[in-house]
């Protein structure tokens, strides 16, 4: 199987995603707790590498505001939009650095969002996100740790916490 690299949330960011992700959400799908995709098909074999990469990056990074800015149209599904320099840049650090066991799709630049719902059909969708609309208003959360999952095609394992704890200079 793989291994998932995702960001955390503050308390406050996390309170207030995660019950439009229960809310919304497949219930028979919805494995893990409200997080940003970094990447999604790390390999198993590179998983101490991966884990002193990753320790390392946490060290160095402060914990990252980010600003929510609006809705996206997944097709079948929605999420929040998230707009967060600096968390590309932590994403585009570690790109450089596993280009050697990057799939196609996770060495490319991710939009950073978070997911509230996914694979629903159209109808159900496009629901979901004028509701999600009608009741937004940007706002700024942090990003405060790096999570690695393994996955195995139900329920994620955790692998790893990093909490973001680097000084800013």
């Amino acid at each position: 199987m793989a291994m998932i690299l995702t960001f955390g949330f503050d308390e406050a960011s996390f309170s207030r995603l995660e019950p439009l992700r229960e809310r919304h959400f497949p219930t028979e799908r919805n494995f893990i707790p409200v997080h940003v995709t970094l990447f999604q098909q790390l390999p198993d074999a590179e998983e101490a590498r991966i884990l002193g990469d990753l320790a390392a990056v946490a060290r160095e990074t402060p914990a990252l505001p980010f600003d929510a800015t609006g809705i996206l149209d997944f097709g079948g599904g929605a999420a929040v939009d998230i707009a967060c320099p600096a968390a590309r840049d932590v994403q585009a650090r570690l790109r450089r650095g596993w280009s050697d066991i990057l799939t196609t799709s996770d060495d490319r630049g991710r939009r950073l969002h978070v997911t509230v719902q996914n694979k629903v059909d159209r109808d159900t969708a496009k629901a979901t996100q004028a509701e999600l609309r009608g009741g937004f208003s940007p706002w700024r959360g942090v990003f405060d740790r790096l999570l690695l999952w393994h996955y195995r095609g139900g329920p994620w394992e955790r692998a790893g916490t990093f909490p973001l704890t680097g000084e800013t200079t």
